[in-house]
């Protein structure tokens, strides 16, 4: 059994989870705003943009991960969750995300902010009200101590490793993506859910070399 304070995956699944409801939180917030009110400015607007394109990519990376390797891990040695009803809710959210990706791609092309921001307004919110009660769900079964005492440390380590790779193989642009993960995390809580990058990634790449590309998603970023 690990240790209190060792690696807990259901840890990095309270991270990801609240990474995701800021960020729709953000997205709901400005896009209403810049609907009735315009953009600021075009880096306003290119920011806008690029942090709901990594919120869609990461939330249908993290589904996918939870669909194809954390749920499958679970459905044995965690008999009572509901892993075909999480599962199903799954399903069921994708087109709506593949609509929000397409309105997003549509609101990029608007040079002011207009009728796609709408669509795109009206699908964050739908997603908004799915998200909430769906991970509560998934909070409720896969607690930290549940966890904690269901799996050794190795498993942890492994599991975590395993979701690591498959989220980064089915999200992107990672020059967008890693700041939107990382950056919606409070400052203090970032180590944990870091702790599987390689140190090239946070030391190099995220404040050196993809700076410029992300930049403008600054605003929309915590600290």
């Amino acid at each position: 059994m690990p240790e209190p304070n060792s690696p807990n995956v259901a840890e990095d699944l309270l991270c990801i989870h609240a990474i995701i409801t800021r960020g729709l939180n953000v997205s709901i917030e400005k896009g209403r705003l810049f609907h009735h009110g315009g953009y600021p400015d075009a880096s306003a607007r290119e920011g806008f943009i690029a942090y709901v394109g990594s919120l869609v990519s990461v939330l249908h990376a993290h589904h996918l991960t939870e669909s194809d390797l954390f749920f499958p891990y679970f459905r044995d040695k965690l008999p009572e969750a509901p892993i075909d009803l999480l599962t199903a809710q799954h399903r069921e959210l994708e087109p709506v995300l593949e609509q929000a990706k397409t309105a997003k791609d549509d609101t990029s092309s608007e040079a002011q902010a207009g009728a796609a921001l709408g669509r795109l307004n009206s699908l964050l919110e739908k997603i908004a009200d799915f998200w909430h009660p769906h991970i509560r769900i998934e909070e409720d079964h896969f607690s930290v101590d549940c966890l904690r005492t269901l799996m050794d440390a190795k498993e942890h380590d492994a599991l975590a490793r395993a979701a690591m790779q498959h989220s980064q193989e089915h999200s992107g642009p990672d020059y967008l993506v890693v700041p939107f993960l990382l950056h919606n995390l409070p400052p203090d809580t970032r180590p944990t859910f870091a702790r599987m990058m390689p140190p090239v990634v946070t030391q190099q790449l995220l404040p050196i070399v993809w700076k410029e590309k992300w930049e403008p998603m600054r605003p929309f970023l915590l600290a």
